[in-house]
């Protein structure tokens, strides 16, 4: 679809372009032609339409009418030039050139697009191949030194509390209950467990 944005004066203008375009050029894709000139440079309607265009990431072809630049919003879309005359070979290449280029920026996104997913599937394939071969484990010697310090640092921290109140005699074992009511409340899993412990060894 081609949509065409202009001021009153630029009418006769968008009109002959319209008529130039009708059953010449296909667009699948929206295109804003956009003519240019001091007067539709102020136009409120003009810059909306051109903002909701660009916003939308619509194809834009801005056509000079006379000499008056851009809006810099344009940014360094390549602009007609019919300040000094119309052309209307040059009004269909110009159009076909834009929707050429849109067409071949979507076909490098596929492309890239294609390559990147490509090298994904190669490394996952090769990180399966790789741990199933037995070329890359997991670093179980690291994960058992971390569960030994871990382990330790625990013990570190209990046990100068548990020396206090661990039973260690039948005595100590049959009074259990007031020793473990006694301990702090973080304790009484470890004190339940020793004293469990004493008491099947001393059956044993």
């Amino acid at each position: 679809m081609i949509r065409i944005t202009y001021t009153e004066e630029q009418a006769a203008l968008a009109e002959r372009i319209r008529d130039d375009l009708v059953d010449t050029i296909e667009a699948p894709q929206p295109l804003l032609i956009v003519l240019v000139s001091a007067a539709s440079n102020a136009d409120p309607v003009v810059q909306a339409e051109l903002a909701q265009a660009l916003a939308a990431g619509e194809r834009i072809l801005p056509i000079l009418t006379d000499g008056a630049s851009p809006p810099p919003a344009l940014g360094e879309r390549p602009a007609l030039d019919f300040s000094r005359g119309y052309s209307r070979e040059r009004l269909l290449e110009q159009v076909a050139r834009v929707k050429t280029k849109r067409a071949q920026l979507r076909r490098s996104n596929r492309r890239a697009l294609l390559v990147i997913g490509l090298l994904a599937a190669l490394m996952f394939g090769v990180a399966i191949v790789t741990m199933v071969s037995g070329i890359v484990a997991f670093p179980v010697a690291e994960y058992n030194e971390e569960a030994t310090f871990q382990a330790q640092w625990i013990d570190g921290l209990i046990r100068e509390t548990l020396e206090a109140v661990q039973p260690r005699s039948t005595e100590d074992a049959l009074n259990f209950a007031a020793t473990h009511e006694a301990a702090p409340t973080r304790l009484f899993y470890y004190i339940r467990e020793t004293a469990t412990a004493l008491a099947a060894q001393q059956e044993g």
